[in-house]
């Protein structure tokens, strides 16, 4: 049998292997030394020799399984001389171990490939933070079953790893990149960053069409949760919510901060003014951090803007101020959260409550 390239003759024995169940691997090769032309190549198994046993580390934290058994099934391919086309020199039939069934050919290397289906799908779940794992069990329905994937788990997380591997370092640029195309699709898009001196971004605040017509409705009370952060850069998360007339949250901006300092909460609230065009909220609710309070402070009127403290955050430190014995306390607590949730509760009840304790 006689092959035009190389690559056919290899490829032929690939195809040869997925159909009878075991995988290959390319050997040694010989080359003349009138022109370097490959006059020799080698396929043989994948389970060809033995592989020698490394010695035992303790920092060893998982052992490898042995793959090579000592299989000489191979075939080698040879140029012919006065052409430039390759012949099945010999070939080598028999394996020392058992062959993959049919039902399970889909194991073998030469049929894991990820086409460019599997890549989109895993790039599309990862914009809605789902996993390389997950992402594998959802095709795995979408296809009818395993054996229809073409691809492992390992091929998903890999391709996966890959793609962070690639845009690593440029990811704040591809942000960037991203907002300034939204701003051209949609003008009311706005956004805001800076960057420190070795060009590291250190603050991003955006605000799409939806939100800022949001907070022109519903902008009398903003609520700014700063307890969000990310896992790899360690950044803050600081969306700028608001409740509708259905009693829902709505989102009018959100931001990115690496530090929790005054200068990057003035910059974020001249940032969301801005984005506003100056409308100074009746009433903005934040969580007990003094940066915040002195940046507040600074930017909006005070005539115009009440400073509120979140509820969540203030019962979140009742147990630590009342100390142990009132917190478990259940009658004590069942009344301090009716003092507290109620709004017809005056001052002087609130007081009765906390003497009689």
């Amino acid at each position: 049998m006689k092959f035009d390239t190389l690559q056919q003759g290899i490829s032929f024995y690939e195809n040869y292997a997925r159909v009878f169940g075991f995988d290959t691997h390319l050997y040694s090769t010989k080359k003349r030394k009138s022109d370097g032309k490959i006059s020799l190549k080698y396929c043989v198994c994948n389970k060809e020799g033995f592989k020698e046993t490394p010695r035992l580390q303790s920092n060893c934290k998982k052992k490898r399984p042995i793959t090579r058994m000592g299989c000489n099934a191979r075939i080698t391919l040879k140029l012919i001389n006065d052409q430039e086309n390759y012949v099945i020199f010999s070939f080598h039939e028999g394996h020392t171990h058992p062959l993959n069934a049919p039902n399970s050919a889909h194991h073998t290397k030469q049929s894991r490939n990820l086409t460019l289906a599997h890549k989109k799908y895993i790039m599309d779940n990862s914009r809605a933070n789902i996993g390389a794992t997950k992402s594998y069990r959802l095709m795995k329905e979408h296809v009818g079953g395993y054996q229809n994937m073409a691809a492992f788990v390992t091929d998903f997380k890999n391709f996966q790893r890959d793609i962070r591997k690639y845009i690593r370092g440029k990811d704040a640029q591809m942000l960037i990149e991203n907002f300034k195309r939204k701003q051209e699709m949609c003008s009311s898009f706005f956004f805001k960053y800076e960057v420190d001196d070795k060009q590291h971004l250190i603050r991003v605040f955006w605000a799409d069409a939806i939100g800022r017509k949001n907070y022109t409705s519903f902008g009398d009370v903003v609520s700014l949760d700063t307890t969000f952060s990310m896992n790899e850069y360690c950044m803050v998360f600081a969306p700028f919510t608001g409740v509708d007339n259905s009693k829902s949250c709505v989102t009018f901006a959100a931001a990115l901060l690496y530090r929790e300092d005054t200068e990057s909460f003035v910059w974020l609230f001249e940032a969301f003014m801005d984005a506003m065009s100056a409308c100074d909220p009746n009433c903005i609710i934040t969580d007990q951090d003094p940066a915040m309070k002195i940046a507040i402070e600074r930017v909006f009127d005070s005539s115009r803007t009440r400073y509120r403290l979140c509820m969540w955050h203030i019962m979140k430190k009742v147990l630590e101020k009342v100390g142990p014995t009132l917190a478990q306390n259940e009658d004590f607590m069942s009344e301090f959260c009716n003092c507290v949730w109620s709004k017809y509760t005056e001052p002087e009840e609130f007081n009765e409550v906390g003497i009689q304790y």
